[in-house]
C-alpha cells in the first residue's frame, strides 16, 4: 500500500521533538513538506505557508497542524476544503465553536479528521480504563503541576487570549480523564488565577462531577518548579490506581502495572492512520469544552506579575 504523502504546517519545538521524529519512524508515511516561518525542516520542500504548499508543493493525502491555536481554525479549514485528511495537535482551536465548525467541514468534504489529545495515548491508559471499567468508581484527584519557563520559554501565544495558560498542560489532564470515566464530565466551580501582565492563567483549581455524582479535583499549576507532577489518583472499590509521569506510568495499591511500550505520538500517527485507512474521525470536544466551561464559570483572582 502506497504511504499516507503527509505535510505539516508549523515546525516548532512539538513539531520537532514529537511529531516529525514519529512520522518517519512510520513506514506509513512519507513526509513530503513543511509549512514555516522559522527554521526549516531538513530533508523536505520548506514553504513558507499552507497556501504556498497547497498551490505549488507536492501532492498530498493529509496534513499535521502544530500551529497555535490562535488562527488555526482558518489553516485546516483550508486544508479541509482541498480535501486532505487532518491531524491537529491539542487544543484544537482557539474556541469550542471553531473545533465544532471543524468537525462539521470534516464531515461534509468525507474526510478524516483527529484531534490528536496525545496524553490518551501514554502508556498506561488504556490499561487503567480496562482496570477502571470493572469498577465503581469514588473519587479522583488530578495533580498536574509543572514550569512553564522550562516547556514554553519565551512563548507568548500561550499568554494571549485563546492561549489557555495553564490548561495548555491541564487539557492533558482533562483528556485523559474524559477518556477513564464513561459518563460526562461537568465543571462546578473553578478558581483561576491570572498573573497581573497576563491574560491568561497560571494556576487553576477545578470542581468537577460526572453524571452520577463522581466528584473529581482537579489542580493545574504552571509556576511549580523543575520536577514535574502530572498525576491523577482515582479511588474504586477500596483501592487506588495511580497514573503518573503524565500516564507513563501506572500502579495499583502501590504496585507497579505492565504498561504499553508505544510512546504517544507514535501511537497517535498509528491511530491516525488507521483512521484514514477506514475513512473515519476521531474529533472529541470533551476536554476542551471542559475548559471553556472553565473560563466560562470561573472566579478570577489577580495574582502577582509574572516574568520568564
Amino acid at each position: 500500500m502506497r504511504p499516507i504523502r503527509l505535510g505539516l504546517v508549523g515546525y516548532g519545538k512539538i513539531a520537532q521533538d514529537q511529531h516529525v521524529p514519529a512520522i518517519r519512524a512510520n513506514p506509513a508515511y512519507e513526509l513530503l513538506a513543511v509549512a514555516t516561518l522559522g527554521e526549516a525542516c531538513p530533508g523536505v520542500e520548506n514553504f513558507t505557508s499552507l497556501a504556498h504548499m497547497l498551490e505549488q508543493g507536492p501532492t498530498l493525502d493529509a496534513i499535521a497542524f502544530c500551529t497555535p491555536p490562535q488562527g488555526r481554525h482558518a489553516l485546516v479549514s483550508q486544508a479541509l476544503a482541498a480535501g486532505k485528511h487532518v491531524l491537529v495537535e491539542k487544543p484544537p482551536c482557539a474556541t469550542l465553536g471553531e473545533a465544532m465548525a471543524l468537525v462539521e467541514e470534516a464531515r461534509v468534504q468525507g474526510v478524516s479528521c483527529l484531534f490528536a489529545w496525545h496524553s490518551r495515548f501514554a502508556p498506561g491508559v488504556e490499561a487503567a480504563r480496562d482496570w477502571l471499567s470493572e469498577r465503581e468508581l469514588d473519587s479522583v484527584e488530578v495533580l498536574w503541576k509543572e514550569d512553564v519557563r522550562k516547556w514554553h520559554p519565551g512563548q507568548q501565544w500561550i499568554w494571549q487570549p485563546g492561549g489557555l495558560g495553564v490548561f495548555d498542560p491541564g487539557i492533558n489532564a482533562l483528556s485523559i480523564l474524559s477518556y477513564l470515566l464513561p459518563d460526562n464530565l461537568f465543571v462546578k466551580a473553578a478558581q483561576l488565577r491570572i498573573p497581573a501582565n497576563r491574560q491568561a492563567p497560571i494556576a487553576a483549581e477545578l470542581d468537577i462531577v460526572d453524571a452520577n455524582g463522581l466528584t473529581v479535583r482537579a489542580e493545574f499549576d504552571w509556576d511549580h518548579g523543575q520536577e514535574e507532577l502530572w498525576q491523577i489518583r482515582i479511588q474504586a472499590q477500596g483501592a487506588t490506581l495511580l497514573l503518573e509521569q503524565g500516564g507513563a506510568v501506572l500502579k495499583v495499591d502501590g504496585v507497579a502495572q505492565p504498561v504499553a511500550d508505544e510512546g504517544e505520538y507514535t501511537a497517535v500517527y498509528r491511530h491516525f492512520q488507521r483512521l484514514v485507512r477506514d475513512g473515519a474521525s476521531d474529533t472529541d470536544l470533551q476536554p476542551l469544552r471542559l475548559v471553556a466551561d472553565s473560563f466560562f464559570i470561573g472566579a478570577r483572582d489577580a495574582v502577582e506579575a509574572f516574568e520568564d
